[in-house]
């Protein structure tokens, strides 16, 4: 194995040049950086390089990357496929005002290995395809309104967000979640226009559909929302929120941009769901950045102009299906085939036993929840099956903190909240490593 510099579980780490970027980055970028997600005390991590499953940061120390760019980096750093694809495009040109035969390439290849992807339209990110979807159903129902899960990110757009952080000063009874804002200076209409329902709540759900009746444009669901804990989803309650929407002529927009890494069709074909209408984004990008509208016809159709009218929905963007994303995103997708899904399935569940074994021999109350390649630890045992049982007392996020600073100084980069996830390019070798330093990482 190769030596790994800093990256000695409990080793000392200097961030000095990290640091020094960061107190430089402030005086030009509010907060010093361009995504808050970034931000970790005391200061961000400054990457210098990645490559496989590891990157190296400015001060030259190594970190089992267990974040792969929230989940987009299904391949790991550096995959030589992309990079391969990605060389040979930019010496053809790297964005043009015109078509390019790439995109209907990774076009009917998504639409092949999903059953409700009969159309698919691209976009720039996971906030455009979640905003894309909306736009469609609102289109295709002609109405306004949509409901989302209490906890469940999807972007940045102010109806999307609503209830993203809630907590118990304002999210409402339990058998009334609150609509809550999430940005300052947010419409007031979100209140109106976005319903909020429990994850896992059939019962509410349904309620909550039919009180919206023909208000109702969709409601938005993400089958594992990180946020919300990664709890298991149950049958009954998908069972509601697709028969409910079908009762009141609303659609089933399914936000896949992280699930979707879950399976070769995605989470939709695993746990047997019909959506109307799929947001993609992450993976199906090989690293650059990449969204995705996909689903049936009829909906779909909102994008495309008739008799030469405007489309209903237009849609495009500058940097929309460039030659560049397409290519990486084609040379990925063709690379995860059913044996490669089979091994980060494999990978996912030793990290997650794993990481139970080490919290039960230190004999502390966590647990931990996932599936496929992504894990998340919590600092409580309260069984989640939503995002009011995954919220996190001050104690318990201290605590939780504490944790991933520890991982980070022995060498594992994950996610905020205690989330992680894994690339293909991870070992055996890597998987012992994240798993000795979550050993010593957990409280004694």
């Amino acid at each position: 194995m190769a030596e790994r510099i800093g990256s000695q579980v409990g080793g000392q780490r200097s961030e000095a040049q990290s640091a020094a970027l960061y107190a430089r980055a402030r005086q030009w970028i509010p907060d010093g950086v361009s995504r808050a997600t970034l931000l970790r005390r005391p200061n961000p991590i400054y990457v210098d390089h990645g490559e496989g499953a590891w990157v190296t940061d400015v001060d030259g120390n190594r970190y089992l990357d267990c974040n792969n760019n929230f989940t987009s980096l299904i391949m790991g750093h550096a995959d030589p496929a992309i990079a391969q694809a990605v060389s040979a495009q930019m010496e053809r040109g790297s964005a043009f005002a015109l078509a390019c035969d790439i995109e209907i390439e990774l076009a009917s290849l998504l639409c092949a290995r999903v059953e409700s992807f009969e159309l698919i339209r691209f976009c720039n990110s996971g906030t455009e395809a979640v905003m894309g979807a909306l736009k469609a159903a609102r289109a295709f129902t002609g109405r306004p309104n949509v409901i989302k899960v209490e906890g469940a990110y999807h972007g940045t757009y102010d109806h999307a967000e609503a209830s993203l952080a809630s907590d118990p000063t304002n999210w409402g009874d339990a058998a009334a979640p609150a609509t809550v804002p999430f940005a300052s200076g947010t419409p007031d209409s979100v209140i109106e226009e976005v319903g909020i329902i429990h994850f896992n709540d059939a019962a509410g759900a349904r309620a909550a559909i039919e009180r919206q009746g023909d208000r109702l444009a969709a409601v938005l669901l993400d089958v594992m929302p990180s946020q919300v804990g990664l709890p298991v989803i149950e049958p009954e309650f998908i069972a509601a929120v697709r028969e409910a929407t079908r009762e009141v002529g609303a659609l089933l927009v399914l936000d896949e941009v992280i699930s979707f890494r879950l399976g070769y069709s995605g989470a939709q074909t695993l746990l047997g769901i019909d959506p109307d209408i799929t947001a993609v984004a992450k993976i199906i990008g090989g690293g650059f950045p990449v969204g995705g509208v996909a689903g049936r016809e009829g909906p779909m159709s909102t994008f495309a102009r008739v008799g030469g009218a405007r489309a209903k929905v237009p849609s495009g963007g500058t940097f929309t299906a460039n030659p560049i994303t397409m290519a990486a995103g084609y040379a990925t997708m063709k690379q995860l085939d059913h044996a490669a899904f089979a091994r980060l399935d494999d990978m996912g569940e030793a990290v997650r036993n794993g990481l139970r074994s080490a919290i039960s021999k230190t004999g502390v109350d966590w647990q931990v929840t996932g599936r496929g390649s992504l894990f998340k630890v919590h600092p409580h045992t309260r069984h989640i099956r939503n995002y009011r049982d995954a919220h996190l007392s001050s104690d318990e996020a201290a605590e939780l903190e504490q944790f991933e600073h520890a991982m980070q100084a022995g060498g594992v980069y994950l996610s905020g909240g205690g989330f992680g996830c894994l690339s293909l390019a991870t070992t055996d070798d890597d998987i012992a490593h994240l798993l000795a330093a979550a050993t010593a990482a957990l409280p004694s």
